[in-house]
């Protein structure tokens, strides 16, 4: 009697196993999007005909042929390891100036405007720009370009509406973080994945050649709390929709999966003081990051036409 429950237990086990080992490689095929070691690179992922997911749609075809910044980070796989990527040295702060107001029938919201208007400098701490000679960060990306305020006003829709079709992002500004900095796409001027190549501060920012300090990720200097099945707003893009960090039931940032070709998707969030049902975009740790295209009717901005 016991040698017969002992033979059914090995038996089982022995199954068990089996299936498991089955099983294993496809666990394990794919690393996990929120593996900051093993982030998958977003480089050639560009559509130039619409909206693709895990992909930047944009018109421009023509992007600059510039110094490669690669380095040991950038693995044969496809991916890099954000963690192993330098970063510029220094702590230099600003008075960074936001101002946020809704104009119109601020009860109703009918036919109200967000006015969004600021000195384009962040509130928390930067990196030294230029890039010091002595930093070691130098060697890969030489940034000669110094952060300077310049002073700005957008006006956005309060309630805004998804358009009959997707638009194009452009290179430059497609949002406005609550840090007070700008949030530019997901390229950088040679057309690859910025976040991966390009050299940035702590705070995931850097200073481009009109001196204007920007991300093309979320920055993990805007602080939130990484809560199961909670939102928060970080900014707002172009077309007036929300940028938000979403956290699953797993307290972990949504993936590409769980989004739109836009990088967005509808859920219950906090939108103008209240909880609404509304689309919004949706930060990620995979490329494109923030926005894929823009749902909405964007506002085009240049920022050579602001004061400084």
């Amino acid at each position: 009697m016991m040698y017969t429950k002992w033979k059914s237990v090995m038996l089982l086990s022995s199954l068990v196993v089996s299936l498991f080992l089955l099983v294993a490689p496809n666990l394990f095929a794919t690393v996990p999007p929120s593996d900051l070691t093993h982030l998958p690179l977003g480089d050639g992922k560009i559509s130039h005909t619409g909206p693709k997911v895990g992909y930047v749609y944009i018109l421009r075809r023509n992007f600059r042929s510039g110094r490669s910044h690669s380095g040991d980070w950038i693995h044969d796989d496809g991916t890099f390891d954000l963690t192993e990527k330098p970063t510029v040295q220094g702590a230099v702060h600003w008075e960074s100036k936001l101002d946020i107001k809704v104009e119109g029938d601020s009860r109703t919201l009918t036919g109200s405007s967000r006015v969004i208007s600021g000195n384009a400098l962040p509130d928390h701490a930067t990196g030294i720009f230029p890039i010091a000679a002595t930093d070691p960060a130098h060697q890969y990306d030489p940034n000669p370009n110094a952060i300077s305020k310049k002073l700005y006003s957008l006006t956005l829709p309060v309630d805004p509406k998804i358009a009959s079709q997707s638009s194009p992002l452009t290179m430059g500004p497609v949002g406005i973080m609550l840090s007070g900095a700008f949030l530019f796409n997901a390229l950088d001027d040679s057309g690859r994945d910025a976040e991966a190549h390009e050299i940035q501060d702590a705070c995931q920012g850097h200073p481009q050649k009109f001196g204007i300090y920007h991300y093309h990720s979320f920055s993990t200097c805007i602080k939130t709390a990484d809560i199961p099945n909670s939102s928060q707003l970080v900014g707002y893009a172009l077309d007036g929709f929300g940028i938000y960090v979403e956290y699953g039931s797993d307290g972990k940032l949504l993936t590409n999966k769980d989004l739109d070709a836009d990088h967005g998707r509808t859920s219950e969030v906090k939108w103008n003081g209240k909880m609404e049902n509304i689309y919004h975009y949706d930060v990620t740790h995979e490329y494109p990051y923030t926005i894929g295209a823009y749902k909405g009717t964007p506002i085009y901005f240049n920022l050579r036409a602001q004061s400084p």
